[in-house]
């Protein structure tokens, strides 16, 4: 289980789908887009501080996400909020 209860950097995961269930909270997740100046924190890993061209989606419990490998994606929480979820990394072949 990942508690958040600030933002989160861009990912970018280029051999996993991340699977992900939301379990309490609220939060906005940005998907798609592209990282502004990416750093690479480990084999086929990346991160950024933000993406251009993401698009917003509100996310509350309930919520099951897939985000496909080499797709950019942020957690966007509100001060003052939290979000908890579940997160599934599966092979992208």
């Amino acid at each position: 289980m990942t508690f958040r209860d600030n933002d989160g950097e861009v990912e970018v995961h280029d051999n996993w789908t991340d699977v992900i269930v939301v379990e309490s909270g609220e939060a906005t997740l940005m998907i798609g887009g592209t990282p502004v100046s990416p750093k690479s924190t480990a084999p086929g890993e990346w991160r950024a501080a933000t993406a251009t061209g993401a698009e917003k989606k509100a996310i509350a419990p309930g919520d099951i996400l897939h985000i496909p490998a080499g797709v950019a994606h942020q957690f966007l929480v509100a001060p003052g909020k939290k979000v908890a979820y579940f997160a599934l990394k599966v092979p992208a072949k």
